[in-house]
């Protein structure tokens, strides 16, 4: 396969923390009985490997943290006085719908008079008030809150389906400082990996991935769950060149030999080679299936193992999809978890 390393230069350029969710669990043994599940019929789907970028926004700006604001009667914290937690969405200020981070000030034309300010916390619509107070260093009214309005990453697509339905990661996209329930739509686009971080015992590496968030997006994200990131193709050129494979049943999965589909250069997948450890009985859908390990002299040369960036990343097993890699053994990077392809397609 012809192996993309063109960089992207048109400005302005996002540089991402690649997600891939860790397990701190050592190895364990999954079992390998039989799977009695309720299988569906035959899927042909394009197959994925390729880095996408992810961007998910919010219905309003998310609180992140106070900061003091400096006044002539010293620092104060308003929105915290007011009783605006970290966590809550701010979705109106002063009448203003909140949408930008700009908003905020936009919203604040003078200190010390009380504003009205709707939120959501916990799916519940509350309301309230706060009193701006004025900022000595920039004389302008502020409120003393650090909010943004969307979360940012890179991921690998594991499969499209026939009607554009982009899958990708396997697992919820999540920053670690935010609700992630909050973030559920947004777009897709294209991205290239610069290079990969190796990893090591205990200090999982990277893929170092960009895309211009200002560029044309390929697809819209309609969904964060914890089996992935999905939505709708918009760009039907993102896929017309992947071949196409079939989604693979659970019960024809065995331990053994297999590939692993993923980018760590450029926009165009590599195949490499993996080995089916064990994999686990599931009667219905569970975010870990299967173990693998990387058996591939170039991925362990490259990048040691399983490294964050590679989630969505497709497991293929005598011709079919079978499954992607969503989590790394922190402990020992050669090895990670994987989720069962059929449940990602039922989501």
């Amino acid at each position: 396969m012809e192996h993309n390393s063109r960089r992207v230069r048109s400005a302005p350029i996002v540089f991402l923390i690649l997600f891939l969710l860790m397990a701190a669990t050592p190895f364990i043994s999954l079992g390998n009985d039989s799977v009695s599940v309720a299988e569906g019929a035959e899927e042909n789907v394009y197959l994925g490997g390729m880095p996408i970028g992810i961007r998910l926004t919010a219905n309003g700006l998310v609180a992140l943290e106070y900061v003091s604001v400096v006044t002539k009667e010293g620092a104060v914290t308003p929105a915290k006085d007011a009783g605006i937690l970290k966590g809550d969405m701010l979705t109106e200020l002063n009448g203003v719908a909140l949408k930008e981070v700009g908003d905020i000030a936009s919203a604040l034309s003078e200190a010390g008079k009380p504003v009205p300010y709707k939120l959501i916390r916990d799916s519940e619509e509350l309301s309230g008030t706060v009193v701006p107070v004025l900022d000595i260093v920039t004389n302008s009214p502020k409120i003393g809150l650090i909010v943004k309005n969307d979360i940012s990453g890179v991921g690998t697509v594991t499969f499209i389906k026939e009607n554009g339905r982009i899958c990708t990661l396997g697992h919820m996209i999540s920053d670690g400082e935010s609700n992630p329930e909050l973030f559920k739509n947004g777009y897709f686009y294209r991205c290239n990996v610069l290079g990969v971080v190796k990893s090591r015992k205990n200090s999982p590496g990277s893929l170092k991935g960009v895309f211009n968030r200002n560029s044309s997006y390929v697809g819209t994200v309609d969904s964060n769950s914890d089996f992935g990131v999905y939505g709708q193709l918009t760009d039907a050129s993102f896929s017309e060149k992947r071949p196409r494979i079939i989604i693979g049943e659970i019960k024809d999965i065995k331990p053994g030999k297999a590939s692993v589909y993923t980018t760590l250069e450029g926009s165009e997948p590599e195949e490499y080679d993996v080995e089916i450890v064990k994999y686990e009985t599931q009667a219905k859908p569970e975010i870990k299936g299967l173990v693998i390990r990387v058996t591939d002299s170039e991925l362990l040369d490259k990048a040691a193992g399983i490294v964050q960036g590679m989630s969505g990343s497709p497991i293929v097993q005598n011709g079919k999809l079978v499954g992607a890699v969503t989590h790394v053994f922190v402990n020992d990077p050669v090895y990670g978890y994987g989720i069962f392809a059929r449940w990602m397609a039922v989501k």
